[in-house]
């Protein structure tokens, strides 16, 4: 038994391989794709199920029974489930070991978390104002045209809204604009 190829290997009940793969490795590809979300993962899935199915044929001629099918799709799931629980443990055998540079360490002030306390500090107008331009990314005519307002207006709101934010968020790079 040793001597014959993997095609001629036969299972119980007269089941032949190669027909095996034939008929099922389609399935079986498509079925490690759905559990992995990548078509070569899937493929070395289901061809790594036969290499496993082949070799147990091997060893017991009798392992293979009519229909043959629900063997290597098994064969499928169970290699797909030890392949996720070993990138789970590697995982978390990183974030264990992992550990960041002193240098990529920050620690933001309470001050700069307040946002929205800064915000809420600001007049309704120029709140609004800094809301639709930061916010939502309009620009200073669609601003103005959403505020009822000039377009300098707008300028104006926003210079006067930065540096009262630098001030009560105590940002030292932001520096007064001169007029």
């Amino acid at each position: 038994m040793a001597a014959q190829s993997a095609g001629e290997a036969t299972g119980g009940d007269g089941v032949v391989l190669d027909d095996v793969y034939a008929a099922e490795i389609q399935r079986l590809v498509a079925l490690g794709t759905v559990l992995t979300g990548d078509a070569s993962a899937g493929e070395d899935l289901a061809h790594d199920a036969f290499l496993l199915l082949v070799k147990r044929v091997r060893r017991d001629p009798g392992y293979l029974r009519v229909p043959a099918w629900p063997l290597p799709r098994t064969m499928v799931v169970r290699l797909a489930m030890q392949r996720r629980r070993a990138v789970a443990r590697e995982l978390r055998w990183l974030a264990r070991v992992w550990q960041p540079a002193p240098s990529e360490g920050w620690e933001p002030s309470v001050a700069t978390l307040d946002w929205h306390t800064a915000l809420q500090s600001l007049p309704p107008r120029m709140r609004a104002t800094v809301v639709l331009f930061y916010g939502e990314d309009l620009s200073t005519a669609q601003t103005a045209a959403a505020l009822d307002c000039s377009p300098r207006t707008v300028e104006i709101q926003l210079r006067a809204a930065r540096r009262r934010l630098a001030a009560q968020m105590r940002w030292p790079d932001v520096e007064d604009e001169p007029r």
